[in-house]
């Protein structure tokens, strides 16, 4: 048996539901004689009104708690990826030249040495995603994340700045890399 009553579990409910209780609460707490008589909830809002009203504002109070750490988790993931489209400004010429392949190319995953240099790079400072499981260790995907891809394909001159693109160098890293995906 549990030490918590059942009708604590309350405090459980996902935010959604809490604000469900609470506004049913309200409108029961809240409605005008006429509209509460024609639903039948009178007599039980006149019989009843403490125990409504304090279920409602605890449910209220319980989903203004839940709602704090979303909100929180919201905003640190948009200044987790703030830092990350800021910090293509500091990569390296091979880990430039992986990023711009995969713009030029129009391709969101990548398979690469599960040891590749610039891959590894990239995946410490989370530009690219490393597949889990197991697969081939000489092919293994590598993807970029949506919001980073969505970056580079509304603004590829932030891997492409620098770097012309006749420039045979460049031709001869996409070579490369062509020449290593098809082993």
């Amino acid at each position: 048996m549990s030490p918590w009553p059942d009708w604590l579990k309350v405090i459980q409910l996902k935010p959604r539901f809490l604000f469900g209780l609470w506004l049913l609460g309200a409108i029961i707490l809240l409605s005008p004689n006429g509209i509460a008589e024609n639903f039948g909830i009178k007599n039980i809002r006149e019989s009843f009104r403490g125990w409504i009203g304090i279920g409602t504002l605890a449910a209220f109070a319980f989903w203004c708690v839940q709602l704090i750490p979303l909100y929180q988790t919201k905003r640190n993931n948009k200044k987790r990826r703030q830092k990350i489209i800021q910090a293509l400004n500091s990569l390296s010429g091979e880990e430039r030249v992986l990023l711009a392949y995969c713009v030029c190319r129009n391709q969101q995953t990548i398979n690469l040495e599960i040891t590749h240099r610039a891959a590894s790079a990239l995946v410490a400072k989370s530009m690219l995603v490393m597949a889990s499981g197991i697969g081939n260790q000489l092919a293994w995907p590598f993807s970029i994340p949506d919001f980073l891809w969505e970056h580079l394909r509304d603004n590829p001159d932030a891997v492409l700045q620098g770097i012309a693109h006749d420039d045979p160098q460049l031709e001869a890293h996409f070579y490369q890399i062509d020449r290593h995906i098809r082993r």
